[in-house]
């Protein structure tokens, strides 16, 4: 018989696909990509998040909102964003609210707090800067936008 041992190696996990990063990115996104009260549907934060997986989607959003690009290309959801807002529910850094007929996450001040903290510390500086470059998108023009999808 033949003695098998499993010798298990630690894998290291890149900082943009663990929890703390997204949750951070969430905030980022709450804080400086909506207007106040801070809150944003589940349709601005899938397309935010998409726009900061790239440069060339983060112009792609940055266009849009400048109005200088009309239509949109093909975008993915950001699978791991229920998670993601459940944890930053859990944790009291944001909460879920029915704002007419959507359900729009906003960012609570112990989010903003965090935020605050993070930033003041210098961690996550590129891509909170990331999120601050693109700047505040009204859900409307993401609305109308997301109607009119081209190919390259």
């Amino acid at each position: 018989m033949i003695d098998v041992k499993l010798d298990i190696k630690a894998i290291p996990v890149p900082l943009r696909y663990q929890p703390i990063y997204k949750i951070v990115m969430l905030l980022a996104v709450l804080r400086f990509g909506c207007s106040k009260p801070y809150a944003a549907t589940f349709l601005k934060l899938h397309l935010f998040m998409w726009a900061l997986r790239s440069i060339e989607n983060q112009k792609i959003l940055t266009d849009i909102k400048n109005k200088t690009r009309h239509s949109i290309v093909p975008w993915v959801f950001e699978p791991a964003l229920d998670q993601v807002i459940t944890l930053s529910v859990i944790n009291g850094f944001c909460s879920r609210t029915v704002r007419g007929a959507d359900l729009q996450i906003e960012i609570k001040e112990k989010g903003q707090d965090f935020l605050t903290k993070l930033e003041a510390l210098g961690l996550f500086a590129d891509d909170i800067s990331r999120v601050k470059e693109i700047g505040i998108v009204p859900q409307n023009v993401i609305a109308a936008v997301n109607k009119k999808w081209e190919l390259y």
